[in-house]
């Protein structure tokens, strides 16, 4: 795999990370550069994405059940569960218990997602022929998709009209006053704007393009 191929690999892996934590935590927590590290770590020992997801989802559906107080405040919160769960799903395959997992079924998941992009409430079919269009590996289909993601994120926001932009941006500025002062402006800009597009995403329900993120 290139370099610029496991770059590609890496953004989707950490950005499906984040996402998923922003969405369960209920409210902006971009990741720290720490949890970044933890992420790069998790994915240099090879623990699927899916495991990491799949544990997310459980341990925020386990503190809502418990009545936990307070808020999650960073993914190192979450490491000992997904840590465990990689060392039990390795202990199982080492001993053949469990089946070899089923190859990625890339053409079917470009399939879908661009399914999903022709249903969007506003035109962004030229995103969906890419997506038609698309082949090969899935290291360079995921390399694609980045581009893709990041071009359908410009189109939903283009799509938006002044009053929706505005209270997003609303909505963004005041999430960010509670840290602005602990960051430089170099950072503030960087967070806000990825706040604004997560938030873009969920306005206009878009799918993330991406084979290792099965969220529409």
């Amino acid at each position: 795999m290139s370099s610029t191929d496991s770059s590609a690999g890496d953004h989707a892996y950490f950005q499906a990370i984040e996402e998923c934590f922003i969405r369960l935590r209920g409210a902006p927590l971009l990741l720290s550069p720490a949890d970044w590290q933890l992420a790069r770590s998790w994915h240099e020992t090879g623990i699927p994405l899916t495991l990491i997801l799949e544990t997310l989802e459980r341990i925020f559906a386990q503190r809502a059940e418990s009545g936990a107080g307070g808020r999650v405040q960073g993914l190192r919160y979450c490491a000992p569960a997904i840590e465990t769960a990689w060392k039990t799903q390795a202990e199982i395959q080492a001993t053949g218990s469990r089946t070899p997992p089923m190859a990625l079924d890339t053409r079917g998941r470009l399939d879908a997602l661009s399914k999903a992009v022709r249903q969007l409430g506003f035109d962004a079919t030229s995103i969906a022929d890419e997506l038609d269009a698309l082949d090969g590996s899935p290291d360079v289909v995921e390399k694609s998709l980045v581009d893709l993601d990041r071009r359908l994120l410009e189109i939903a926001e283009r799509s938006l009209d002044r009053t929706a932009l505005d209270k997003i941006g609303l909505s963004v500025d005041r999430s960010l006053e509670r840290v602005r002062a602990r960051m430089d402006e170099e950072e503030v800009a960087r967070v806000r704007l990825r706040l604004f597009r997560e938030a873009v995403r969920r306005q206009c329900e878009l799918p993330v393009l991406s084979l290792f993120e099965d969220r529409f």
